[in-house]
């Protein structure tokens, strides 16, 4: 039998907000192919759990391995293999959908020529194109999302 990839390991994780500890000690493995869903109620730690694996929240206590790569050490190769989006798409407002664009894709090392037609083919996609040159903050929340 072929044993499975890890693509998720999360091993005592610990986060606090002052004296309110919101995550105790969380033990997760999500292997190749698995699909895992959080839930709970309001206040449980599922947004806590999936910011603290996005590198966007920092814990106090444990670890968290995304395909061996630790979100401590390493958060940029971390963040080249996962994507985050959220409920509420806070982007930096003061940018340009364009702009923004061209950051992630810096981000993600996507050379010149691949970003240009990849924008290109999306934003006409996601009817976006001709609002590529407007600040975020025009942006209604459904744009924020698409783009």
């Amino acid at each position: 039998m072929k044993k499975k990839e890890v693509l998720l390991n999360i091993s005592h994780l610990k986060k606090s907000y002052g004296e309110k500890r919101i995550l105790r000690d969380i033990n997760l493995t999500i292997q190749k192919g698995e699909v895992v869903g959080l839930l709970g109620v309001n206040g449980a730690g599922k947004t806590t759990t999936i910011k603290a694996v996005c590198g966007i929240l920092g814990f106090e206590q444990g670890e968290i391995f995304i395909d061996g790569k630790s979100v401590k050490k390493d958060p940029m190769a971390c963040k080249k293999i996962i994507a985050y989006i959220p409920d509420n798409p806070d982007l930096y407002d003061y940018m340009t959908g364009m702009q923004f664009l061209n950051f992630t894709a810096d981000i993600f090392e996507v050379d010149k020529e691949t970003r240009q037609q990849k924008i290109a083919e999306y934003a006409e996609k996601f009817e976006l194109t001709n609002d590529l040159s407007q600040p975020l903050s025009a942006y209604s929340h459904g744009m924020k999302q698409k783009l």
